[in-house]
């Protein structure tokens, strides 16, 4: 399912903070979809994720995940 997610407005912090929470959960669903197909692939989790390894350019903190939500509502 695709979302456009409108962010005109915000500043380019909050922007950016949100491209990384929409890469973690890109990687989070990754992960689940791997675990689901798990029993299809002769491999564990993390051989397969080793061959085709996800990528998260940053983390947030619990603080700036708040401050975000707080700042957008």
């Amino acid at each position: 399912m695709n979302q456009t997610i409108n962010v005109s407005g915000l500043k380019p912090e909050q922007i950016e903070q949100r491209q990384a929470i929409i890469k973690a959960f890109q990687a989070k669903n990754q992960l689940e979809n791997l675990q689901k197909s798990q029993t299809k692939i002769d491999k564990d989790a993390i051989d397969y994720l080793t061959e085709k390894p996800i990528t998260v350019d940053s983390f947030l903190t619990r603080e700036q995940i708040y401050e975000s939500y707080i700042m957008s509502g």
